[in-house]
């Protein structure tokens, strides 16, 4: 069965939702770090680390959504991703609400706010792939080809 989701025009998508994922989260860090009082140490506020772990989301989102796309039939599959992607965005919260009560000395300084940008950080890529994958809101712009 020939997948009609893993197309040049999908993976240009996904490229495209990466790159801006991760100079969107770039841009919030480089604006709030100084806000933030957080020690230089603490590695989820490394450029290096948000980047690559921003990509590394998007990218693995895209690998559900093809994975997800063998198994649905095409009507099922933006409804259905998009119920796995707000519950992984949801499980995705539990390590940084940890954070103020971890003794890890990377988690040093995880106050509150910087809990709430860690999260924005998360929720910009959820957004930008489910909308992208998805075209939640607007089918206009769907990953999907046009149903025959």
């Amino acid at each position: 069965m020939k997948n009609r989701i893993l197309t040049k025009t999908f993976v240009i998508k996904v490229i495209k939702v990466a790159l801006i994922s991760a100079i969107t989260n770039a841009i919030l860090l480089a604006l709030v770090k100084p806000l933030s009082g957080v020690p230089d140490t603490f590695s989820p506020f490394f450029y290096s680390n948000v980047i690559w772990f921003t990509i590394l989301g998007v990218l693995a989102a895209a690998a559900v959504y093809v994975a997800w796309g063998w198994l649905l039939p095409r009507r099922e599959l933006n409804r259905d991703f998009t119920i796995i992607a707000w519950l992984a965005l949801f499980i995705s919260f539990i390590p940084d609400l940890m954070m103020p009560f971890s003794t890890d000395r990377d988690n040093i300084g995880a106050t509150p706010f910087v809990v709430g940008i860690l999260i924005v950080m998360h929720i910009i890529p959820a957004i930008l792939v489910i909308h992208s994958f998805t075209g939640w809101k607007s089918r206009k712009h769907s990953a999907l080809p046009a149903a025959e």
